[in-house]
């Protein structure tokens, strides 16, 4: 339910200047005091990325902001901000917690970036996957939706932020709460965790996978598609379905096109599969776990605010548009943006003290009902029936 209506609101742009599927959206679009100008897709290529990056400054002279919504997309804007002599004057926001985009906030060259937590993302799938080849009882969420939080990182929490990862790559990183108290271990398995690419991004999984083999008694085999590809992909999963392999973590590049393959490993797998990173909602998949990407995206766009409250021209950037993460991530920028509201079916994920609150207009009196008559008590509607929950 809650992807679908997160669908219903993402915007499915592929390349900047053309129409945006569901979300009806076409650029430019105007947002009160912003301008979207389009998003850039580079297919995973770095070097395009950074051509993407250079071509935007160069054809747009008012632009005054520049968003990276995958790891390695800040660093190449970054670079041609510098290569232009732009820095302060376009604000950089990104994603993910790649070393220069967080040298760049240290430095004053980037404004911010929004973070997920890929430790997590790799230490909870091999507990789950684990758990449910073995057949113990998981407590998951109805949904089958299990969320990572996320954090805002800014000049001000970086230098923390820094030594966390410290922590991670040497090894010490923290595990999160297990989903169990208590789990049987003794029957060693075999399972796999594969990502969409090659980058430092994944290597904060890789120590999270790390981890938690040896706590869970679990053989996991990683691997990170050197090209980005469908094929790639493809070609690992259809060796795993082979080897004796018992379940499999997988991040989909392209869940639409991959679902057939996605049930497939279903079966072999016997329901072990689950989604990491970004998810294939119309699969068979067993669960996603994973940030909400949506909700990330509006942290985006909350940070494009705050590095240009005056408004003006933006330009978002990301890998693949085919990717579900990439959809629900610029959606959720560009809302923010739009300053729409959260539909309450996403809100509900919100932390609580970030959560809406619906303020009831004050009753005015009417000929029936004079001023100083009482409004009637608001958790009794007039039709008697129980007041809606908020």
């Amino acid at each position: 339910m809650l992807l679908v209506a997160t669908c219903l609101v993402s915007c499915r742009a592929k390349t900047e200047n053309t129409a945006a599927g569901s979300g009806g959206y076409e650029f430019p679009i105007e947002a009160g005091k912003y301008r979207i100008l389009g998003i850039r897709t580079d297919n995973t290529d770095h070097a395009r990325a950074k051509q993407n990056a250079e071509s935007a400054i160069a054809n747009n002279p008012n632009l005054k902001a520049m968003v990276g919504l995958w790891a390695y997309n800040p660093p190449m804007i970054l670079s041609a901000v510098e290569g232009a002599n732009k820095v302060g004057e376009i604000q950089i926001i990104g994603f993910d917690e790649d070393e220069v985009t967080l040298k760049g906030i240290e430095d004053g060259k980037v404004y911010g970036t929004v973070v997920q937590q890929p430790f997590v993302f790799g230490y909870k799938a091999v507990e789950l996957l684990s758990a449910m080849v073995r057949g113990q009882k998981l407590d998951i969420p109805d949904s089958n939706l299990v969320f990572v939080p996320y954090k805002t990182i800014r000049k001000d929490n970086v230098g923390e932020f820094q030594a966390e990862l410290k922590r991670i790559n040497a090894g010490s990183g923290t595990p999160p709460p297990h989903n169990q108290p208590e789990y049987d271990t003794s029957e060693k398995v075999k399972i796999a965790f594969l990502t969409n690419t090659v980058d430092p991004f994944w290597n904060y999984a890789h120590e999270g996978v790390h981890v938690a083999e040896k706590e869970f008694n679990a053989e996991c085999e990683v691997y990170d598609p050197p090209n980005g590809t469908q094929e790639e992909q493809k070609r690992f999963v259809e060796r795993k379905m082979g080897d004796g392999c018992q379940g499999l973590a997988m991040s989909p590049s392209s869940p639409e096109s991959q679902t057939d393959l996605i049930n497939k490993a279903v079966e072999a797998f016997h329901g072990n599969l689950l989604c990491h990173d970004s998810d294939a909602p119309h699969s068979k998949r067993k669960m996603y776990i994973g940030t909400h990407n949506y909700l990330a995206g509006r942290a985006v766009g909350k940070l494009v605010k705050e590095a240009v409250p005056e408004g003006g021209d933006v330009m978002i950037f990301v890998g693949l548009m085919e990717q579900l993460n990439a959809q629900e991530r610029s959606a959720g920028v560009i809302d923010e943006l739009m300053d729409k509201p959260i539909p309450p079916e996403i809100a509900q994920y919100l932390p609580k003290d970030q959560q809406p609150t619906e303020e009831k207009p004050t009753e005015e009196p009417t000929p029936e009902k004079g001023a100083d008559e009482k409004p009637m008590n608001e958790e009794q509607p007039a039709d008697g029936k129980a007041a809606e929950e908020k």
